[in-house]
């Protein structure tokens, strides 16, 4: 999954968690989660249960559950752009093989991105999106299904089959 960025330079993650009622900002080191990649590949709903954050406000660690939080954000910075207007059907993405979904949350939020064709959108509690909005603030998005009011597949993304001669 080349498609999705690495941590910081300073080998952090910074996470947005979002519930109904608030919004939790901080950082989680890369030895605790492994790489985007690791993540991607494993167990997707074990290791952010229970978030042990930096709060980006007081420096203090917490451990956070996640459990009740309608999505856990991994954001490129904290400050986002309140402006960007979200892009949809991208046409200069890179190719990820997966489906391409829509999803709405309970409060309205939506976000488009690639997730595993697998079974786990399907029979666990959570799934990870990669999100194709180019010039979005997030990298990657743990989804809790709890959270969202639809979903929606819009198509499927495979690399051309002529791509491994290339």
């Amino acid at each position: 999954m080349a498609a999705v960025a690495a941590a910081s330079s300073e080998g952090i993650y910074r996470v947005v968690v979002r519930f109904e009622d608030r919004i939790v900002r901080g950082t989680v080191k890369l030895e605790d989660l492994g790489t985007m990649e690791q993540l991607l590949l494993n167990d997707p709903h074990a290791p952010l249960d229970v978030m042990r954050l930096t709060m980006i406000d007081t420096g203090e660690v917490e451990e956070i559950s996640t459990r009740d939080a309608k999505a856990v954000f991994f954001v490129k910075t904290f400050d986002g752009d309140t402006r960007h207007k979200a892009l949809h059907f991208h046409q200069n993405v890179p190719v990820v093989p997966g489906l391409w979904v829509r999803i709405h949350f309970h409060d309205d939020e939506m976000v488009e991105g690639i997730i595993s064709n697998g079974s786990e959108y399907v029979l666990e509690d959570g799934f990870f999106l990669i999100p194709t909005d180019p010039n979005g603030n997030n990298r990657l998005v743990y989804v809790n299904k709890s959270g969202l009011k639809d979903f929606c597949i819009l198509g499927m993304r495979n690399p051309p089959k002529n791509l491994h001669r290339m």
